[in-house]
């Protein structure tokens, strides 16, 4: 089985993950930001900035995820191993700054895009 046929799907399964986390770890934050009509409603709470940004990076990892796999689909080839070269260097520095994280899911994505046969 060609794993890198799925780079884009493994990506936005991730993001989806992320998404949900976010949602339920900060189901009080948002709370409070629909409370206060959502404009300008983090202010300087970084407990709802964070919050919010949590959702954001999942939402983009969908994005990306399905843009790979578009990409994957339409040329019928590996992702460029730049990207998981790119998607290592992002594994290996969010692991040693956060080590009991989700980074580590990022790991076996970027092997499979770097070992994927190129034609």
């Amino acid at each position: 089985m060609k794993l890198w046929k799925y780079s884009g799907r493994f990506l936005t399964v991730t993001g989806v993950i992320h998404t949900i986390y976010a949602l339920f770890i900060g189901k009080d934050a948002f709370s409070e930001m629909f409370g206060k009509g959502l404009v300008n409603s983090v202010g300087e709470n970084y407990n709802l900035g964070f919050a919010f940004w949590f959702l954001i990076c999942g939402i983009i990892l969908i994005l990306w995820g399905e843009t790979l796999q578009y990409y994957i689909s339409k040329e019928q080839k590996p992702a460029p191993a730049f990207l998981g070269y790119a998607i290592l260097l992002f594994t290996i520095i969010g692991c040693i700054i956060e080590p009991v994280s989700g980074f580590w899911l990022f790991l076996p994505q970027a092997i499979i895009i770097i070992c994927s046969k190129r034609n």
